[in-house]
């Protein structure tokens, strides 16, 4: 029997110049073929050309068609000439359909269907499918595959048209990606991946788990995964399409020996994808292992991209409406430093707490061993304070002890603004009996010798400036030192301005002197710098002067040297005179009082001593035996020039010695 059809449609489905002929129809087994047929299917299969069907073992009966030994080949645009076995059997409402050895780039591919009774399923089965050859038919946009290959297994279940429940196993073996953007990236990875999604009343429940080694870019991580840390993830939840949200009941990414996140969470996808709530808990059991992989690629760009970080880590994270909510932070055997050691904390636990909440607030602390800030060592201490929203407080106050005394902290508070462009900071604290000879060593500055002690009223910032509220006290020298008026903007930019006023009231001399290698001097010092004002660290205009008090009753002496150094800032030198000489006998002289003044403006220094004389002003006036004055001639000086006698201490001939 031969059957020529012209055309045949349902909805989506064409069936053209199709022959159709039976063989043998009254023998056992009859044949059956399908020949030169035009199929025409849904996008992405399209049109298939010379659609050849033949059955050698084909049995009809009443409620009974079956095709056991069946062949096909059709060809296609996309994929060109192809070749199956295949075999049907149809019996009332049972129906199984069976497709072999059906090539797919490269690979092979099988298909079984069944269906009874309004129940269907469908198997598909996938081996050896080379997947550089697979995307020139189904390619992902703006992805690129240069190698890979796939074996898949795909399970569906249904009632008529409904998907009840779909399965699939994969696994994707030597598989290179790259994106066009360059943020995405595999070489060589593999990955083995189960998904299993079933219908029930209020949506989709669906569980999947993932296995994946290789090397694998991420922008900005990279990793390289072995069978001995390869990376997994595992998940389930509930999917409702009709609400466009997803939950996910519960979720777990480890990466062994590196870090282990788990939780659940609630997403939606109404107009953007957004986390409506999440609750998740990452475990770092070596930070050392864990910060240059997925923390130091975040902060390249920023000031802290060579830290060192050691220690374990305990994070619990509450999200809400896609921000964060709480976070509870767990640190143990911490070690952070940076890499010009500029800071360090070691042997450190720390408990954090923060919440966006401030009436839920909770308290956290951290404590050290060791603490080097900007090279300064703390011995062991601890701080007690509460982190939320954008504010952190001190507890209670704090008594820290480093260079051989105590920095006691009676209050500190932090808030950030609105904008997060700028913070305001609140500091009080007592300074006592700090070694300015372990200071002065530490941060590898001349070396001086006594002790600092003094009372920091408050120091805020706020408005992006730095404010005293009261002065500063520090005892050094045996004497008193005030800084008053502190102030400063714009102190972490590009042009930070300062401004203060400093009070030195009866430092000894003989202290100074001995610290400094300038000679040596008895006697008690006094002075002040009044409106001092700096741009970007460097001074622009101030008053300042420094002399023997009027009370002071001290003992008065001055070395050669001391003479020498002081004279020099007139601009010449009298060592020839102190050598060749009767004063060059002498290796002290005695001097009534001692003074130097500066009042600087647009570069230039006004020069002033302790009295005027003649064209002059008196640097140093002598008294007792042997007496010995310096006085200065040049009232006007340039501050570069003067800076540079005072570093250079030379000699010159613009001062007079009587």
């Amino acid at each position: 029997m031969t059957v020529n059809i012209d055309s045949m449609t349902a909805e989506e489905f064409s069936l053209k110049n199709a022959v159709l002929e039976i063989h043998d129809i009254n023998q056992s087994p009859a044949k059956i073929s399908l020949q030169s047929a035009t199929l025409i299917l849904p996008p992405p299969f399209n049109t298939f050309t010379e659609l050849d069907i033949h059955c050698k073992q084909f049995s009809w009966h009443e409620h009974y068609l079956e095709c056991s030994d069946g062949h096909g080949r059709f060809n296609s645009e996309k994929f060109k000439t192809q070749f199956f076995d295949f075999s049907i059997q149809l019996q009332d409402n049972k129906t199984k359909i069976t497709i072999k050895r059906l090539s797919l780039a490269g690979g092979m591919l099988s298909v079984y269907m069944q269906e009874e009774a309004d129940q269907w399923q469908v198997r598909i089965k996938a081996k050896n499918i080379d997947l550089v050859k697979l995307q020139t038919w189904f390619s992902l946009e703006g992805l690129t595959v240069t190698q890979g290959m796939l074996d898949f297994n795909m399970q569906l279940k249904g009632t008529q048209t409904t998907i009840q429940r779909l399965i699939i196993r994969a696994l994707l073996t030597k598989l290179s990606i790259q994106d066009q953007q360059g943020k995405l990236a595999s070489e060589s990875a593999d990955l083995q991946t189960e998904f299993t999604l079933r219908k029930n009343k209020t949506g989709w429940r669906w569980h999947s788990n993932n296995w994946l080694t290789g090397d694998l870019y991420v922008d900005p991580v990279y990793l390289q995964l072995n069978k001995d840390d390869e990376f997994t993830v595992s998940a389930q939840g509930l999917w409702q399409p009709g609400q466009k949200k997803i939950q996910v009941q519960k979720f777990h990414i480890e990466h062994p020996h590196y870090l282990e996140l788990k939780g659940n969470a609630e997403l939606s996808y109404q107009s953007e994808f957004k986390m409506e709530t999440a609750d998740l808990t990452l475990y770092v059991p070596q930070l050392k292992l864990a910060t240059p992989v997925y923390l130091l690629p975040f902060l390249e760009s920023s000031a802290f991209h060579a830290i060192e970080l050691a220690g374990i880590a305990d994070v619990q994270l509450k999200i809400k409406q896609h921000k964060l909510q709480d976070a509870s932070i767990v640190v143990s055997h911490l070690f952070l430093a940076e890499a010009e050691n500029k800071w360090a904390i070691k042997q450190a636990n720390a408990s954090i707490n923060w919440s966006k909440n401030g009436s839920n607030k909770q308290s956290s602390y951290i404590n050290w061993q060791h603490l080097n800030i900007q090279a300064i060592p703390f011995q062991a201490g601890q701080l007690d304070f509460v982190s939320y929203a954008r504010q952190v407080e001190l507890l209670k106050p704090a008594n820290l002890a480093l260079l051989g005394g105590l920095l006691s902290i009676k209050r500190f508070s932090f808030s950030a603004t609105e904008n997060s462009e700028d913070a305001n900071v609140y500091f009080a604290a007592d300074i006592k009996k700090l070694s300015l000879q372990q200071l002065t060593k530490a941060l590898d500055w001349t070396p001086l010798s006594g002790t600092i002690s003094g009372y920091i009223p408050s120091v805020r910032y706020q408005d992006k400036t730095l404010s005293l509220d009261g002065n500063i006290k520090m005892q050094v020298f045996d004497g008193e030192v005030i800084i008053k008026d502190l102030a400063s903007s714009g102190l972490f930019s590009d042009f930070p301005q300062f401004y203060t006023g400093i009070e030195f009231d009866r430092l000894d001399l003989q202290a100074v002197t001995h610290t400094f290698d300038i000679g040596y001097i008895e006697g008690r010092l006094s002075g002040t710098v009044q409106n001092l004002y700096l741009e970007n660290w460097k001074p622009v205009s101030f008053y300042a002067w420094v002399g023997t008090p009027e009370d002071d009753n001290s003992r008065h002496r001055i070395s050669q040297q001391a003479v020498e150094n002081i004279a020099s800032i007139g601009g010449g030198g009298i060592s020839d005179v102190l050598s060749r000489g009767f004063l060059g006998l002498f290796s002290t002289f005695g001097y009534r009082k001692l003074g130097f003044g500066c009042y600087l403006y647009q570069g230039v220094c006004q020069l002033m001593g302790v009295e005027a004389v003649d064209n002059g002003f008196y640097l140093i006036k002598g008294g007792g035996l042997p007496r010995i004055d310096i006085i200065g001639y040049n009232p006007r000086l340039d501050w570069n020039v003067l800076l540079n006698r005072l570093n250079r201490i030379e000699a010159s001939d613009e001062v007079i010695v009587e």
